[in-house]
């Protein structure tokens, strides 16, 4: 009796814990920074009570909702759809039905117990702090809704990863009406559809087990060409990311957070600042769209490829280290695909004059381009740290965390230094720093490189 639930309950946390061995400071650097998180959410509860601000509920309740359902959508897509031993448990002589319910009760038990963990942490603060959370009643229904987040999540990969995507319908409708109604007791009286639609999806959930779609080739024979050791690295990672479609991805991402950046640059303000608070930091708004916007094209075109580089090297790191060619070879042809990617944000840059005007256009560049080379510094020695472990959600996060810090330091220095200095001490300025990350990002790739030399000596 839910045999299933309990394996995989047990080995995600001895998972857990050889991660945490495995990398101490990280996973110490994650829960330091999560618990600093909850606590700045309840300090800002209290600044906003005290302000009398208007804050509407229901956002940060459906901010919170679509936040477990793509967790619990993650989390079903690592543990069924692309997990190799489920085969084991699906061809034993239990209802294949039964087994993938029971890997959806495991998500289902672990997300809740993330939420009562950080929601009781929460409402701690907040008792510490004299503020009143007699609400029962409303973490009650609160918490109804987590799980129907959880299970809508579930279906929602279940759907996706089929061979059948238009049964992805119910639960879209669902989530449609669920936001549409902007109601916390309606959201939890949909809880028998979402059961409904929860079980139908389970009746052919074996559809979406390692399914794959396969693309065509578009060519028959590829010529074969003498390249150089990085050439030829260059070639093989372009390869991939054109492959899989990324290139095209980042550039439609780039265009999209323009005109998202641009346009709150312009009414974001008015949207989403209360009256009472707007006179203190309204003037302060745009330019944090601003850095937003910048941050969310690097995190996903510089961070994203620079820690595939290597994490993704699961199967096939031992072919490259079987190569006649040095560890700093390696690291050098692949990481300079990331200048393609590079290239893909330049349509940010493109678009965002629309909003902004051309004044502040060089600063813009300038900073995109120095928040590339920061994640590249960053990312690429920590991808060499962990190749081979795929992508992990807990380092892209971590090196999320460094790279926000580190650029909300730059960005405010520099829009202080750019207010009382002349022209010419700003250009010094940004050339110098300019300077010094090429320096660090030789210095980076190096420690890659012996990283590297001295996994392989293990």
């Amino acid at each position: 009796m839910l045999e299933t639930s309990r394996l995989l309950l047990i080995d995600s946390t001895r998972n857990l814990l050889k991660k945490m061995k495995t990398s101490p400071i990280l996973y110490m650097f994650f829960s330091a920074m999560l618990f600093f998180s909850i606590i700045m959410f309840a300090f800002l509860t209290f600044v906003i009570l005290h302000t009398e601000t208007i804050i509407n509920f229901i956002d940060v309740f459906f901010s919170v909702f679509f936040l477990f359902l793509l967790k619990s959508a993650a989390d079903l897509h690592t543990y069924y759809i692309t997990a190799p031993q489920v085969a084991y448990s699906l061809s034993t002589h239990q209802l294949q039905r039964r087994t993938i319910g029971q890997i959806v009760l495991s998500i289902l038990l672990i997300n809740l117990g993330l939420w009562f963990s950080f929601s009781i942490l929460y409402l701690l603060v907040l008792s510490a702090l004299h503020i009143n959370v007699n609400y029962p009643v409303e973490y009650l229904l609160f918490s109804i809704n987590i799980v129907n987040a959880i299970l809508l999540g579930c279906t929602l990969a279940l759907n996706f990863f089929s061979s059948k995507q238009y049964r992805l319908l119910p639960t879209l409708l669902l989530l449609l009406f669920c936001w549409s109604s902007q109601s916390l007791l309606f959201v939890v009286c949909m809880f028998p559809l979402v059961l409904l639609q929860f079980f139908w999806s389970l009746s052919h959930a074996l559809d979406s087990y390692r399914f794959v779609k396969r693309k065509e080739r578009l060519k028959e024979r590829i010529q074969a060409t003498l390249r150089s050791p990085v050439g030829a690295l260059f070639y093989r990672e372009s390869t991939v990311v054109w492959r899989e479609r990324l290139f095209f991805s980042f550039v439609s991402m780039s265009i999209f957070t323009a005109l998202g950046t641009g346009y709150l640059y312009v009414y974001g303000t008015d949207l989403f600042i209360p009256e009472s608070i707007k006179d203190i930091i309204g003037d302060f708004l745009p330019t944090l769209f601003v850095f937003l916007g910048s941050y969310i094209v690097i995190m996903y075109a510089a961070v994203f490829p620079a820690l595939n580089l290597f994490l993704t090297e699961e199967k096939t790191m031992w072919i490259l280290r079987s190569l006649p060619v040095r560890n700093q070879t390696i690291v050098y042809g692949k990481t300079t695909m990331l200048g393609l990617c590079y290239i893909t944000t330049i349509p940010y840059l493109a678009f965002i004059p629309v909003f902004l005007g051309g004044s502040d256009l060089m600063f813009l560049s300038w900073f995109l381009g120095f928040s590339f080379l920061a994640a590249v510094i960053i990312a690429v020695p920590l991808g060499v740290k962990y190749v081979g472990k795929k992508s992990d959600i807990l380092l892209l996060y971590s090196v999320a965390m460094v790279l926000f810090i580190l650029l909300s330091m730059i960005g405010m220095g520099m829009n202080f230094f750019r207010s009382s200095a002349p022209n010419g001490m700003i250009l010094l300025l940004c050339l110098l720093l300019l300077l010094l990350e090429f320096i660090l990002l030789f210095l980076s790739l190096k420690l890659s490189a012996r990283i590297l030399t001295k996994q392989a000596t293990q």
